[in-house]
């Protein structure tokens, strides 16, 4: 078990509003060498680092985050009020394209860079899969495209991006026409839909489990055959498991 076993889903959500520079940063500080993060597409098509369609929850805001051009998103605050109150207002909602500054700062950083059904279904997949290529391209090779929707992922194959994972929240047909044509280079799968029983040593695919809350919870993946785990509270499991 190695800290390259560990994502930080969101950054380190636990302590800081989700899917901002700040979450991200604040992981890898704490030690993650993997992060994850979610786009979203604004009106003018541009990537913004964002999980929810409605600005509501994230930005206090009315309507949909594809409502709103790049210029007026970049004057919201993704400060999740809800949880933080006013602590962390005045936090930017950020472009995909900011994320380069991160990867620049922490050279050992890999991103996991989710690509949301919401978007896709609103912008259609080449839309999005070539302004998130776009906005990515200098940094390909420590970039990680992932996304419920395969076929939009195979685009991203097709557009000569090399590294993709698909993402599950259930338990696959593991011999779907999709995903050898993927041929993901891991899978992210929800730890409520892994059946008791299985093996996950003997799956075509490394797997990697989502959502885990504690040291004991990874530590029992691991010894299932998960290659590795992602979780909201980054900086407590590496301390727990003595990895940073």
């Amino acid at each position: 078990m190695h800290v390259e076993n560990f994502v930080a889903h969101r950054g380190w959500r636990q302590h800081f509003p989700e899917n901002t520079l700040l979450a991200l940063r604040e992981a890898a500080l704490a030690g993650a060498v993997n992060i994850e993060l979610d786009v979203q597409l604004s009106a003018d098509r541009r990537p913004h680092i964002f999980h929810d369609p409605s600005l509501q929850r994230l930005c206090n805001q009315p309507g949909m985050i594809w409502d709103y051009s790049s210029a007026q998103l970049a004057s919201m605050s993704a400060f999740e009020p809800q949880r933080f109150g006013n602590r962390f207002a005045g936090t930017p909602l950020s472009p995909l394209a900011a994320l380069g500054e991160l990867l620049n700062e922490f050279p050992a950083v890999n991103a996991y860079v989710e690509l949301k059904g919401e978007s896709l279904a609103q912008f259609g997949a080449a839309a999005m899969v070539d302004a998130v290529i776009a906005d990515l391209t200098n940094h390909r090779d420590r970039c990680v495209l992932i996304s419920f929707e395969l076929d939009a992922l195979i685009l991203a194959r097709q557009r000569g991006w090399q590294r993709c994972a698909a993402v599950f929240d259930y338990w696959p047909d593991w011999q779907l026409a999709s995903l050898a044509e993927l041929a993901p280079e891991i899978i992210f799968i929800d730890r409520n839909c892994v059946p008791v029983e299985a093996d996950l040593r003997k799956l075509p695919y490394p797997v990697l489990i989502y959502e885990v809350g504690n040291s004991l919870e990874a530590c029992d993946w691991f010894a299932r055959g998960a290659v590795g785990v992602e979780s909201f509270l980054i900086g407590e499991l590496l301390q727990e498991l003595k990895l940073v």
